[in-house]
């Protein structure tokens, strides 16, 4: 009800009162002015401005680029543009997947005409990715609390959290202990790996190659010769389809997905392959193979952006190939890794087509058993015997289509405490 309409009410109810009182000789009616009193004070009456409710609010965060699960500060400034105010609540909407460390998403003060409150409180993200803060919720409450006002702000800002690098297993010996090896000169640490023989020295060999002790020894110049190192065309294809990535509550296997991507990415990139991407999910993100740290920066932003949806398929993999990675497709040369939480008929489908195209494949399955059987224990889904069973029943399965990926590609599987470790051989 608009304010005119609130004081029309109370008058009404006044003059009731006063008639009643005159009629019955009485003071009943006069029991009614303490309740008209307190409405009149509760809506500011007659000391009330001209000026409406009105609220300004900003936000800041100490870090827009950090580590999962690395705490952030988050700031919520208030500013009353309107009229004073008794009792102002201000209440940040977080999105999914953010953990209150320290502080609360909520305040309570009193707020002057022109003053300035702010909010502080500490968060940790949990996934990977680029998480919006924007929607926050004003409620400007009257002085007893009778009415009240509720104003929805927005400060947008974006975070991007990335994934911790786990580099103990996978690079112990540079993507070489996968059995990964190119055709193309490689330009990690100059394209030489290691020490051959010594030769003599032949017009146009680089002077660095030298060896000037054993030339001043034999009295002829001499030259080290090295071994080539040879780096792949690489095609990093991870699986974001939305049934293939597992939930339960709040966990995700996103999480490890892009873990795993991103620790094979680092060690292709950093022993001088050259990597492309596509993901498969809501959109196909895709970037053509390049070298270098730079390179890796983009292809993980590309990784974290992506987001899980059920558009496109594996099948589609071949098109997307044919399409966006026209000379390697046309060649077949180079290596493509297929990344996935959940192996399935339809994955296998797109591996056994382009391992027949003359594609060299590799499948990455990424073991979640572990993570999601503890968030199914936390929120009292399954029982010790319930999980046991389901835990063999899903490992069955993944060794199931381990065994048909191993038909037409290399298969390793990944977890998040062990690394990288071919199917049917040793943990690396």
């Amino acid at each position: 009800m608009p304010l005119k309409g609130k004081l029309a009410f109370v008058f009404v109810v006044a003059s009731i009162g006063v008639w009643l009182s005159v009629v019955t000789f009485s003071g009943i009616g006069l029991a009614a002015v303490p309740v008209i009193v307190m409405l009149l004070l509760d809506q500011g009456f007659p000391k009330k401005s001209k000026r409406e409710v009105a609220f300004s609010v900003s936000r800041r965060v100490a870090q827009s680029k950090l580590v999962e699960g690395e705490p952030v500060l988050m700031e919520l400034s208030l500013k009353n543009d309107g009229v004073d105010q008794d009792r102002v609540e201000l209440e940040d909407v977080l999105p999914a997947g953010v953990l209150v460390k320290r502080g609360s998403p909520r305040m309570v003060t009193a707020l002057k005409a022109g003053e300035r409150a702010t909010l502080r409180y500490e968060v940790s993200l949990l996934e990977p990715g680029e998480v919006h803060f924007g929607e926050c919720v004003v409620t400007a409450q009257s002085l007893f609390d009778l009415t009240e006002r509720r104003i929805d702000l927005v400060a947008p800002v974006s975070v991007k959290i990335y994934p911790r690098l786990l580099t103990r297993k996978v690079l112990a010996g540079r993507a070489k202990a996968l059995s990964f090896a190119g055709s193309a000169p490689s330009r990690y640490k100059g394209g030489r790996l290691e020490f051959m023989n010594i030769r003599s020295h032949i017009f146009g060999d680089p002077l660095r190659d030298v060896n000037w002790k054993a030339s001043a020894r034999l009295g002829k110049r001499l030259v080290n010769e090295w071994h080539s190192e040879r780096g792949l065309d690489c095609v990093l294809i991870v699986d974001l389809l939305q049934g293939n990535v597992p939930r339960a509550g709040n966990w995700s296997g996103r999480k490890d997905v892009i873990a795993a991507s991103y620790e094979l990415a680092h060690a292709l990139v950093g022993s001088g392959n050259r990597l492309g991407l596509l993901v498969l999910g809501e959109t196909p993100v895709r970037l053509q193979p390049g070298f270098g740290s730079r390179h890796l920066r983009v292809l993980l932003d590309r990784l974290i952006t992506a987001r899980e949806g059920n558009v496109w398929s594996a099948k589609s993999v071949d098109g997307f190939l044919q399409k966006f990675f026209r000379n390697q497709y046309r060649s077949r040369g180079g290596a493509l890794f297929f990344v996935t939480a959940t192996p399935s008929a339809e994955v296998l489908d797109g591996v056994r087509s382009l391992a027949k195209k003359g594609f060299a494949c590799h499948t990455i399955v990424v073991n979640t058993l572990e993570e999601e059987g503890q968030a199914l224990t936390s929120l009292r889904l399954a029982g010790g015997g319930t999980l046991a069973v389901g835990k063999r029943i899903a490992q069955s399965e993944n060794a199931w289509f381990e065994s048909r990926f191993g038909r037409y590609s290399k298969v390793f599987e990944w977890t998040r405490n062990g690394g990288f470790a071919e199917v049917g051989g040793e943990r690396r």
